[in-house]
């Protein structure tokens, strides 16, 4: 998969977008359908950069930008309002590596809705939708510790969502829960796609733990401050 093609997965996952193709001699490209929140998106990958913008963002208002996103932090920043972020391309996963997975995490269904409660309260029916599958748990002691699902998920792609106790962390289980819903996203023939804010050491130690490899610098904006 090109760097590109992840690109344009990514950003439709994420924001709910329908993207054109984004090939290796597009270097900017002007949003026309479903508009995201932000006006711009700066996508580094190795050799070039790709630039969306909403339509409506004015010539004047282009060059201000783009400074503003070249110039952002990893932290995100009242001024600048840019958000950085690495989106990682995936690994495949060997049978093994699955098995070794297996022997921590697995599939959690409908029986274990008291348990994702007990970890989110009232979040089962959320964990346990379809469009979130597959929905991956690590149950140590009787208790749901890790959970990974699909955040988001099209036709072509699903974006991982993986989160641990405070507790449990630093103990493999996440990156057991990770690496199995890598693997099943893979067997639906759909692309594994795990992105992390660029301050968010902790999820960029686990891509790397689990065979992510960074692909793309993105920095996107203007966006308001969120709770992180």
């Amino acid at each position: 998969m090109t760097e590109h093609e992840l690109l344009r997965l990514h950003i439709e996952a994420v924001w709910n977008l329908t993207l054109p193709p984004v090939d290796e001699a597009a270097h900017e490209l002007i949003l026309t359908q479903r508009l995201p929140l932000w006006s711009l998106y700066l996508a580094a990958f190795a050799r070039q950069k790709v630039t969306l913008w909403r339509p409506d963002v004015l010539p004047e208002q282009r060059s201000h930008y783009l400074e503003n996103a070249r110039k952002a932090g990893v932290i995100w920043d009242q001024v600048m309002q840019m958000r950085r972020e690495v989106v990682f391309h995936y690994p495949l996963i060997s049978p093994e590596q699955q098995a070794q997975a297996r022997q921590q995490a697995r599939i959690l269904d409908t029986d274990d809705a008291d348990l994702i409660n007990a970890f989110e309260a009232d979040s089962a029916p959320y964990f346990l939708a379809p469009d979130h599958a597959p929905c991956i748990g690590v149950i140590v002691a009787g208790r749901l510790v890790s959970i990974a699902h699909s955040s988001r998920q099209t036709p072509a792609a699903c974006e991982l969502g993986i989160n641990t106790l405070p507790q449990a962390r630093r103990q493999g289980h996440a990156k057991a829960a990770t690496l199995l819903w890598t693997a099943l996203v893979q067997q639906k023939g759909l692309v594994p796609i795990y992105s992390a804010f660029a301050w968010n050491t902790a999820s960029l130690q686990l891509a790397k733990a689990t065979g992510y490899t960074p692909c793309i610098e993105g920095v996107y904006g203007p966006v308001p401050e969120i709770d992180e």
